[in-house]
Protein backbone atom coordinates (compact mmCIF):
# COMPACT_ATOMS: atom_id res chain seq x y z
CA UNK A 1 0.00 0.00 0.00
CA UNK A 2 1.06 3.45 -0.83
CA UNK A 3 1.18 6.44 1.26
CA UNK A 4 2.71 8.90 3.54
CA UNK A 5 2.96 8.81 7.31
CA UNK A 6 4.06 11.50 9.23
CA UNK A 7 5.07 13.05 12.31
CA UNK A 8 5.48 16.61 14.32
CA UNK A 9 6.99 16.54 17.42
CA UNK A 10 7.62 19.50 19.62
CA UNK A 11 9.37 20.15 22.83
CA UNK A 12 10.72 22.82 25.22
CA UNK A 13 14.57 22.70 25.19
CA UNK A 14 16.21 25.75 27.32
CA UNK A 15 13.12 27.83 27.08
CA UNK A 16 13.43 27.35 23.60
CA UNK A 17 11.09 25.52 21.13
CA UNK A 18 12.74 22.33 19.67
CA UNK A 19 10.99 21.13 16.98
CA UNK A 20 11.71 17.62 14.96
CA UNK A 21 9.93 15.86 12.20
CA UNK A 22 9.18 12.76 9.86
CA UNK A 23 7.72 12.22 6.39
CA UNK A 24 7.80 8.73 5.42
CA UNK A 25 6.94 7.23 2.15
CA UNK A 26 5.89 3.95 2.20
CA UNK A 27 6.01 2.96 -1.38
CA UNK A 28 9.35 4.67 -2.12
CA UNK A 29 10.69 3.79 1.47
CA UNK A 30 11.89 7.08 1.53
CA UNK A 31 11.84 8.99 4.90
CA UNK A 32 12.83 12.95 5.69
CA UNK A 33 13.90 13.75 9.25
CA UNK A 34 14.45 17.68 9.66
CA UNK A 35 14.82 19.80 12.65
CA UNK A 36 13.28 23.47 13.15
CA UNK A 37 14.64 25.12 16.56
CA UNK A 38 14.61 28.63 18.08
CA UNK A 39 15.00 30.29 21.51
CA UNK A 40 13.22 32.32 23.30
CA UNK A 41 15.22 35.72 23.34
CA UNK A 42 14.83 38.93 25.28
CA UNK A 43 17.33 41.52 25.13
CA UNK A 44 16.06 43.56 28.84
CA UNK A 45 16.86 40.04 30.46
CA UNK A 46 20.34 41.13 32.05
CA UNK A 47 20.36 37.66 33.58
CA UNK A 48 18.25 34.82 31.87
CA UNK A 49 15.23 33.37 34.66
CA UNK A 50 15.17 29.95 34.64
CA UNK A 51 12.78 28.37 32.11
CA UNK A 52 10.81 24.75 31.74
CA UNK A 53 13.86 24.06 29.48
CA UNK A 54 13.81 19.99 29.83
CA UNK A 55 12.92 16.95 27.71
CA UNK A 56 10.05 15.21 28.84
CA UNK A 57 11.19 11.74 28.01
CA UNK A 58 14.22 12.25 30.23
CA UNK A 59 13.33 9.22 32.45
CA UNK A 60 13.42 6.31 29.79
CA UNK A 61 17.47 6.82 29.54
CA UNK A 62 20.14 6.52 30.96
CA UNK A 63 23.98 5.94 30.14
CA UNK A 64 23.92 10.07 29.20
CA UNK A 65 25.50 13.14 30.73
CA UNK A 66 22.65 15.98 31.98
CA UNK A 67 22.43 17.46 28.38
CA UNK A 68 18.72 17.06 27.35
CA UNK A 69 19.92 17.02 23.35
CA UNK A 70 20.82 13.74 24.52
CA UNK A 71 17.60 12.85 25.25
CA UNK A 72 16.22 13.90 22.54
CA UNK A 73 18.44 12.23 19.92
CA UNK A 74 18.32 8.65 21.23
CA UNK A 75 14.54 9.21 21.04
CA UNK A 76 13.70 10.71 17.92
CA UNK A 77 16.72 12.58 15.63
CA UNK A 78 18.61 9.86 13.79
CA UNK A 79 22.19 10.17 12.65
CA UNK A 80 21.32 11.62 9.54
CA UNK A 81 19.24 15.04 9.21
CA UNK A 82 18.04 16.03 6.02
CA UNK A 83 16.76 19.39 6.69
CA UNK A 84 17.78 21.61 9.71
CA UNK A 85 16.87 24.98 10.44
CA UNK A 86 18.08 27.30 13.03
CA UNK A 87 15.06 30.13 13.66
CA UNK A 88 17.47 32.60 15.24
CA UNK A 89 20.32 33.24 16.94
CA UNK A 90 20.63 33.01 20.67
CA UNK A 91 23.43 31.97 22.72
CA UNK A 92 21.62 28.77 23.87
CA UNK A 93 20.72 27.30 20.59
CA UNK A 94 23.50 28.11 18.83
CA UNK A 95 25.57 26.26 21.33
CA UNK A 96 22.69 23.76 20.76
CA UNK A 97 23.27 23.83 17.06
CA UNK A 98 27.06 23.28 17.05
CA UNK A 99 26.30 20.01 19.27
CA UNK A 100 23.90 18.96 16.78
CA UNK A 101 26.20 19.63 13.84
CA UNK A 102 29.50 17.99 15.29
CA UNK A 103 27.40 14.65 16.68
CA UNK A 104 25.57 14.18 13.41
CA UNK A 105 25.33 14.19 9.28
CA UNK A 106 23.28 17.23 8.23
CA UNK A 107 22.45 17.68 4.62
CA UNK A 108 21.07 21.06 4.09
CA UNK A 109 21.44 23.98 6.92
CA UNK A 110 19.27 26.68 7.27
CA UNK A 111 19.46 30.06 9.39
CA UNK A 112 19.66 33.83 9.00
CA UNK A 113 22.64 35.47 7.87
CA UNK A 114 24.32 38.24 10.37
CA UNK A 115 26.83 40.81 9.32
CA UNK A 116 30.34 40.03 11.25
CA UNK A 117 29.29 42.76 13.86
CA UNK A 118 25.77 41.44 14.43
CA UNK A 119 27.56 38.06 15.71
CA UNK A 120 30.29 40.14 17.36
CA UNK A 121 27.52 41.33 19.46
CA UNK A 122 26.27 38.05 20.38
CA UNK A 123 29.93 36.88 21.20
CA UNK A 124 30.45 39.78 23.62
CA UNK A 125 26.83 38.69 25.08
CA UNK A 126 27.88 34.98 25.38
CA UNK A 127 31.16 36.36 27.28
CA UNK A 128 29.16 37.91 30.01
CA UNK A 129 27.54 35.03 31.04
CA UNK A 130 29.81 32.50 30.16
CA UNK A 131 28.81 30.41 28.23
CA UNK A 132 30.78 30.65 24.84
CA UNK A 133 33.18 28.06 24.66
CA UNK A 134 36.07 27.47 21.80
CA UNK A 135 33.31 26.33 19.45
CA UNK A 136 31.03 29.01 20.45
CA UNK A 137 33.09 31.58 18.82
CA UNK A 138 34.81 29.76 16.15
CA UNK A 139 31.00 29.45 14.74
CA UNK A 140 30.80 32.91 15.18
CA UNK A 141 33.64 34.53 13.38
CA UNK A 142 33.05 32.43 10.43
CA UNK A 143 30.28 30.41 10.43
CA UNK A 144 30.39 29.08 6.82
CA UNK A 145 33.97 28.09 7.11
CA UNK A 146 33.23 26.26 10.83
CA UNK A 147 30.19 24.48 9.19
CA UNK A 148 32.00 22.96 6.29
CA UNK A 149 34.47 21.73 8.39
CA UNK A 150 32.37 19.84 10.50
CA UNK A 151 30.70 18.55 6.82
CA UNK A 152 27.16 20.29 6.34
CA UNK A 153 26.39 19.32 2.46
CA UNK A 154 24.56 22.21 1.77
CA UNK A 155 24.41 25.58 3.78
CA UNK A 156 21.94 28.78 2.82
CA UNK A 157 22.15 31.97 4.84
CA UNK A 158 18.74 33.67 4.22
CA UNK A 159 18.94 37.43 3.48
CA UNK A 160 15.39 38.84 3.09
CA UNK A 161 12.78 37.64 1.07
CA UNK A 162 12.37 36.08 -2.56
CA UNK A 163 8.87 36.30 -4.54
CA UNK A 164 5.91 34.97 -2.79
CA UNK A 165 4.43 31.18 -3.95
CA UNK A 166 1.92 32.39 -6.19
CA UNK A 167 0.40 28.66 -7.46
CA UNK A 168 -0.80 26.07 -5.55
CA UNK A 169 1.69 23.91 -3.69
CA UNK A 170 1.12 21.10 -5.71
CA UNK A 171 2.10 22.82 -8.90
CA UNK A 172 5.63 22.98 -7.16
CA UNK A 173 8.74 21.92 -8.44
CA UNK A 174 10.94 19.44 -6.67
CA UNK A 175 14.10 20.35 -5.48
CA UNK A 176 15.19 23.62 -3.43
CA UNK A 177 14.13 27.01 -4.81
CA UNK A 178 16.16 30.05 -3.90
CA UNK A 179 16.79 33.26 -5.21
CA UNK A 180 20.29 35.12 -5.46
CA UNK A 181 20.83 37.75 -3.88
CA UNK A 182 21.33 41.67 -6.05
CA UNK A 183 24.76 42.03 -7.05
CA UNK A 184 25.29 45.47 -4.67
CA UNK A 185 24.36 43.27 -1.51
CA UNK A 186 26.76 40.15 -3.03
CA UNK A 187 29.25 42.87 -2.59
CA UNK A 188 28.64 44.33 0.20
CA UNK A 189 28.57 40.79 2.05
CA UNK A 190 31.70 39.98 0.15
CA UNK A 191 33.68 43.17 1.58
CA UNK A 192 32.03 42.20 5.26
CA UNK A 193 33.35 38.46 5.38
CA UNK A 194 36.17 38.89 3.17
CA UNK A 195 35.40 36.36 0.92
CA UNK A 196 32.04 34.85 -0.53
CA UNK A 197 29.10 33.42 1.53
CA UNK A 198 26.22 31.76 -0.43
CA UNK A 199 23.77 33.99 0.99
CA UNK A 200 20.04 33.71 -0.56
CA UNK A 201 16.84 35.11 -0.54
CA UNK A 202 14.32 32.90 1.36
CA UNK A 203 12.50 30.73 -0.61
CA UNK A 204 11.19 26.96 -0.46
CA UNK A 205 12.00 23.30 -0.84
CA UNK A 206 9.78 20.80 -1.92
CA UNK A 207 11.00 17.09 -0.52
CA UNK A 208 9.58 13.88 -0.54
CA UNK A 209 6.51 15.42 -1.73
CA UNK A 210 6.27 18.00 1.31
CA UNK A 211 7.02 21.73 1.27
CA UNK A 212 8.78 23.39 3.16
CA UNK A 213 8.43 27.52 2.56
CA UNK A 214 10.77 30.12 4.77
CA UNK A 215 10.65 34.21 5.10
CA UNK A 216 13.22 35.73 6.90
CA UNK A 217 12.31 39.34 9.00
CA UNK A 218 15.24 41.63 10.66
CA UNK A 219 17.53 44.02 10.45
CA UNK A 220 18.95 45.71 6.50
CA UNK A 221 22.47 45.61 5.86
CA UNK A 222 22.13 48.69 4.57
CA UNK A 223 21.41 50.27 8.21
CA UNK A 224 24.59 47.90 8.89
CA UNK A 225 26.89 49.33 6.96
CA UNK A 226 25.94 53.03 6.97
CA UNK A 227 26.32 52.62 10.98
CA UNK A 228 30.05 51.21 10.46
CA UNK A 229 31.13 54.05 7.92
CA UNK A 230 29.52 56.45 10.33
CA UNK A 231 31.38 55.54 13.41
CA UNK A 232 34.77 54.35 12.03
CA UNK A 233 35.04 57.98 10.43
CA UNK A 234 34.54 59.60 13.95
CA UNK A 235 38.06 60.22 15.18
CA UNK A 236 36.91 59.90 18.49
CA UNK A 237 36.16 55.75 17.94
CA UNK A 238 39.95 55.50 16.30
CA UNK A 239 41.90 55.53 19.58
CA UNK A 240 45.95 55.47 19.62
CA UNK A 241 47.14 52.05 21.00
CA UNK A 242 48.72 52.21 24.89
CA UNK A 243 51.03 49.77 25.77
CA UNK A 244 47.99 47.72 27.22
CA UNK A 245 46.73 46.43 24.56
CA UNK A 246 44.31 44.03 26.02
CA UNK A 247 42.67 47.18 28.08
CA UNK A 248 42.55 49.40 24.61
CA UNK A 249 40.61 46.35 22.77
CA UNK A 250 38.04 46.04 26.03
CA UNK A 251 37.59 49.60 26.16
CA UNK A 252 36.94 50.12 22.37
CA UNK A 253 34.96 46.95 22.20
CA UNK A 254 32.37 48.44 24.95
CA UNK A 255 32.15 51.80 23.00
CA UNK A 256 31.30 49.71 19.86
CA UNK A 257 28.68 47.51 21.55
CA UNK A 258 27.28 51.12 23.27
CA UNK A 259 26.58 52.65 19.95
CA UNK A 260 25.10 49.72 18.31
CA UNK A 261 22.64 49.04 21.16
CA UNK A 262 22.02 52.61 21.23
CA UNK A 263 21.50 52.70 17.20
CA UNK A 264 19.61 49.18 16.90
CA UNK A 265 18.40 48.26 20.69
CA UNK A 266 14.92 48.44 19.93
CA UNK A 267 15.14 47.04 16.57
CA UNK A 268 13.39 43.45 16.02
CA UNK A 269 15.60 40.66 16.10
CA UNK A 270 16.16 38.76 12.95
CA UNK A 271 14.31 35.33 12.56
CA UNK A 272 13.99 32.73 10.06
CA UNK A 273 10.20 31.66 9.83
CA UNK A 274 8.83 28.33 8.52
CA UNK A 275 5.82 26.40 6.36
CA UNK A 276 5.69 23.06 6.59
CA UNK A 277 2.86 20.65 4.98
CA UNK A 278 2.04 18.02 2.49
CA UNK A 279 1.40 18.94 -0.82
CA UNK A 280 -1.19 16.66 -2.24
CA UNK A 281 -3.60 16.04 0.67
CA UNK A 282 -7.12 16.34 -1.25
CA UNK A 283 -10.12 14.59 1.05
CA UNK A 284 -11.27 13.52 -2.95
CA UNK A 285 -8.25 11.72 -3.74
CA UNK A 286 -6.82 10.32 -0.42
CA UNK A 287 -8.14 9.01 2.97
CA UNK A 288 -5.88 10.42 5.55
CA UNK A 289 -5.94 10.85 9.45
CA UNK A 290 -4.00 13.69 11.28
CA UNK A 291 -4.13 13.14 15.31
CA UNK A 292 -2.94 15.65 17.99
CA UNK A 293 -1.37 14.29 21.82
CA UNK A 294 0.39 15.34 24.48
CA UNK A 295 2.58 13.63 25.97
CA UNK A 296 4.35 14.03 29.94
CA UNK A 297 7.83 14.00 31.49
CA UNK A 298 6.91 10.44 32.58
CA UNK A 299 5.97 8.54 29.33
CA UNK A 300 8.05 7.67 26.34
CA UNK A 301 6.98 8.44 22.86
CA UNK A 302 5.36 5.43 20.27
CA UNK A 303 8.09 6.59 17.93
CA UNK A 304 11.14 5.24 19.94
CA UNK A 305 10.22 1.61 19.67
CA UNK A 306 8.73 2.20 16.27
CA UNK A 307 12.72 3.63 14.96
CA UNK A 308 13.92 0.52 16.21
CA UNK A 309 11.89 -1.84 14.42
CA UNK A 310 11.98 -0.86 11.31
CA UNK A 311 14.61 1.53 11.03
CA UNK A 312 12.64 4.44 9.09
CA UNK A 313 11.93 6.72 12.16
CA UNK A 314 8.42 6.90 11.09
CA UNK A 315 5.52 7.48 13.21
CA UNK A 316 2.93 4.59 13.22
CA UNK A 317 0.60 6.39 15.56
CA UNK A 318 0.67 3.63 17.61
CA UNK A 319 0.03 5.70 20.70
CA UNK A 320 -3.49 6.25 19.96
CA UNK A 321 -4.68 3.24 21.29
CA UNK A 322 -3.80 3.86 24.54
CA UNK A 323 -3.75 7.49 25.06
CA UNK A 324 -6.64 10.50 24.73
CA UNK A 325 -5.92 12.38 21.11
CA UNK A 326 -7.68 14.89 19.17
CA UNK A 327 -8.57 13.72 15.92
CA UNK A 328 -8.76 16.04 12.81
CA UNK A 329 -11.52 14.99 10.84
CA UNK A 330 -13.68 17.91 9.34
CA UNK A 331 -11.80 17.65 6.10
CA UNK A 332 -14.05 14.11 4.79
CA UNK A 333 -17.50 16.09 5.17
CA UNK A 334 -18.82 17.18 2.22
CA UNK A 335 -17.54 20.35 0.43
CA UNK A 336 -14.51 20.56 1.85
CA UNK A 337 -11.29 20.77 -0.97
CA UNK A 338 -8.44 20.15 1.02
CA UNK A 339 -6.85 19.44 4.41
CA UNK A 340 -5.63 21.36 6.98
CA UNK A 341 -1.83 19.18 7.76
CA UNK A 342 0.65 22.15 7.92
CA UNK A 343 2.52 23.90 10.38
CA UNK A 344 3.90 27.68 10.89
CA UNK A 345 6.96 27.96 13.00
CA UNK A 346 7.20 32.31 13.67
CA UNK A 347 10.20 31.82 14.68
CA UNK A 348 11.28 34.94 16.81
CA UNK A 349 9.64 37.29 14.55
CA UNK A 350 7.88 40.57 15.69
CA UNK A 351 4.72 40.45 14.86
CA UNK A 352 4.12 44.50 16.01
CA UNK A 353 7.11 44.98 12.54
CA UNK A 354 5.71 42.27 10.17
CA UNK A 355 2.78 40.41 10.20
CA UNK A 356 1.19 41.90 7.38
CA UNK A 357 4.08 41.11 5.12
CA UNK A 358 3.73 37.46 6.91
CA UNK A 359 0.25 37.43 6.52
CA UNK A 360 0.68 38.63 2.61
CA UNK A 361 4.09 36.28 2.38
CA UNK A 362 1.78 33.00 3.27
CA UNK A 363 -1.37 33.84 2.02
CA UNK A 364 -1.08 30.95 -0.68
CA UNK A 365 -1.02 28.51 2.13
CA UNK A 366 -3.18 29.83 4.78
CA UNK A 367 -6.35 27.07 4.15
CA UNK A 368 -3.60 24.88 5.04
CA UNK A 369 -2.60 25.84 8.33
CA UNK A 370 -3.43 22.77 11.21
CA UNK A 371 -1.00 24.53 13.69
CA UNK A 372 0.96 27.49 14.82
CA UNK A 373 3.77 28.13 16.71
CA UNK A 374 3.94 31.43 19.38
CA UNK A 375 6.85 33.41 18.05
CA UNK A 376 9.52 34.28 20.58
CA UNK A 377 7.59 31.98 23.62
CA UNK A 378 4.92 34.40 23.60
CA UNK A 379 6.44 37.47 24.97
CA UNK A 380 3.76 40.68 24.47
CA UNK A 381 6.14 42.84 22.87
CA UNK A 382 6.57 40.49 19.78
CA UNK A 383 2.52 39.71 19.80
CA UNK A 384 -0.47 41.15 17.22
CA UNK A 385 -3.35 39.75 17.34
CA UNK A 386 -4.12 40.60 13.84
CA UNK A 387 -1.61 36.68 13.25
CA UNK A 388 -5.16 35.17 14.47
CA UNK A 389 -6.94 35.93 11.31
CA UNK A 390 -4.77 34.16 8.77
CA UNK A 391 -5.92 31.07 10.22
CA UNK A 392 -9.32 31.60 11.34
CA UNK A 393 -11.93 28.80 9.75
CA UNK A 394 -14.10 26.23 11.52
CA UNK A 395 -11.44 24.16 11.38
CA UNK A 396 -9.72 23.42 15.48
CA UNK A 397 -6.38 25.81 14.94
CA UNK A 398 -3.67 24.75 17.27
CA UNK A 399 -1.18 27.56 19.07
CA UNK A 400 1.78 26.08 20.05
CA UNK A 401 4.14 27.99 22.78
CA UNK A 402 6.94 27.67 24.43
CA UNK A 403 6.49 28.29 28.05
CA UNK A 404 9.04 30.53 29.61
CA UNK A 405 9.19 33.75 32.38
CA UNK A 406 8.87 35.80 29.12
CA UNK A 407 5.37 34.53 27.89
CA UNK A 408 2.69 37.26 28.58
CA UNK A 409 -0.68 35.94 30.02
CA UNK A 410 -2.32 38.71 27.52
CA UNK A 411 -0.76 36.52 24.28
CA UNK A 412 -2.47 33.38 26.36
CA UNK A 413 -6.04 35.16 26.77
CA UNK A 414 -5.86 36.35 23.23
CA UNK A 415 -5.71 32.67 21.54
CA UNK A 416 -7.71 30.77 23.54
CA UNK A 417 -10.42 34.22 24.27
CA UNK A 418 -10.56 34.61 20.12
CA UNK A 419 -12.47 31.69 18.53
CA UNK A 420 -14.05 28.81 19.48
CA UNK A 421 -11.92 26.27 17.82
CA UNK A 422 -8.28 27.81 18.63
CA UNK A 423 -6.57 25.47 20.94
CA UNK A 424 -3.57 27.11 23.37
CA UNK A 425 -0.78 23.71 23.82
CA UNK A 426 1.70 24.92 26.08
CA UNK A 427 4.97 23.02 25.59
CA UNK A 428 6.93 22.75 28.88
CA UNK A 429 9.49 21.18 31.28
CA UNK A 430 7.07 18.71 32.13
CA UNK A 431 5.16 18.49 28.95
CA UNK A 432 5.49 17.84 25.11
CA UNK A 433 2.96 17.51 22.33
CA UNK A 434 2.89 15.54 19.07
CA UNK A 435 1.15 16.07 15.67
CA UNK A 436 1.08 12.80 13.27
CA UNK A 437 -0.87 10.84 10.91
CA UNK A 438 -0.63 9.59 6.96
CA UNK A 439 -2.02 10.40 4.05
CA UNK A 440 -3.33 7.25 1.60
CA UNK A 441 -5.10 7.29 -1.76
CA UNK A 442 -8.11 5.88 -1.66
CA UNK A 443 -7.75 3.74 -4.67
CA UNK A 444 -5.07 1.37 -2.36
CA UNK A 445 -8.33 1.18 -0.03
Amino acid sequence: MRGKYFRYLYENLDGGLFHTGNIYDKEEKKSTNYIYMVGGYCRNVKKEQKPGSYSFRMTHLSGFSENPLRYIEEDVISYQIDILVLGCYTVKYVNRLIDIVKEHEIETLILPYLAPIQRLMLEEEAKSGSQGGRHFISFLQDPYKFLKKFGVENVYFLYGNGEAIDREPEELEQGFHFEVIDDELRRLIWKMEGYFVPVVRAGYIVENGWLFYFGMYGLDMQSISGFILDYFSNDENICELSENIQEDYTAHLGRLAQNYMRKFGNVPITSVIMFEGPLYAFPSENDSLMTEKEFSRKERCEICARYERNGTGACMIGCTYRKDHDVMQHHKGKGVEEMRFGMLMLGNVNLNRYVSEIITRFWRVRLRIRGVCVPNCGRGEDWNHQILEMSSSEDRVYWICGKHDITSAGVVSDIVMSAHNGRFLSVDRGQGCCFAGYIIPKEDF
